[in-house]
């Protein structure tokens, strides 16, 4: 099965929902997210489709997703994703969400690590990689804090919502060798 229910000490990475909708609208239309992230311009009705779309493929996609909730009070706090595979290779990209008003709390970091935990344990990836804008210092941040080592920079690969360009981190993480 893929995108199996995963949890931590704090939260429980799940499949879609329809109910869902509310909390994934809400980060794909805040402007403080969309500084880092270019997000489709969605309404809430097509938002609600892409998740009964994903719903309905969620067993015949290498693009695993899940939905970050709290298991403490239920509270959708972001999403993570397999965004792509590089079958020749054997690896994959992760990305992650967080609601803003969550940020800060280490949610996004414990995600991280139990997915890219899963995929190179379970899912027998030989690296799962990570990327973000530069300018997303916290982001940085997540991916150090979940196992991650950066590998590089590409400088202007990322078009900012105020038209100047931005460059990109690279991110990696591979399975430990015995004696690691």
């Amino acid at each position: 099965m893929l995108s199996p229910e995963i949890e931590t000490e704090r939260l429980l990475l799940r499949r879609y929902r329809e109910s869902d909708v509310d909390a994934i609208y809400e980060i794909i239309t805040d402007e403080r997210l969309s500084k880092y992230i270019k997000f489709p311009k969605k309404t809430k009705e097509e938002e609600l489709e892409c998740i009964k779309q994903w719903i309905k493929e969620a067993d015949d996609s290498n693009y695993e997703k899940w939905v970050i909730e709290r298991k403490s009070d239920g509270v959708v706090v972001g999403n993570i994703d397999v965004n792509t595979v590089v079958k020749k290779h054997n690896y994959c990209n992760v990305g992650y969400t967080i609601r803003y008003d969550y940020w800060g709390n280490g949610y996004a970091a414990e995600a991280l690590n139990a997915i890219s935990d899963y995929l190179l344990n379970d899912r027998c990836y030989y690296l799962v990689e990570c990327s973000c804008n530069e300018l997303n210092k916290q982001s940085s941040k997540v991916m150090l804090k979940a196992g991650f080592k950066k590998d590089g920079y590409i400088a202007n690969r990322r078009l900012n919502q105020d038209g100047t360009y931005s460059g990109v981190e690279y991110y990696s993480k591979m399975k430990k060798s015995i004696g690691d």
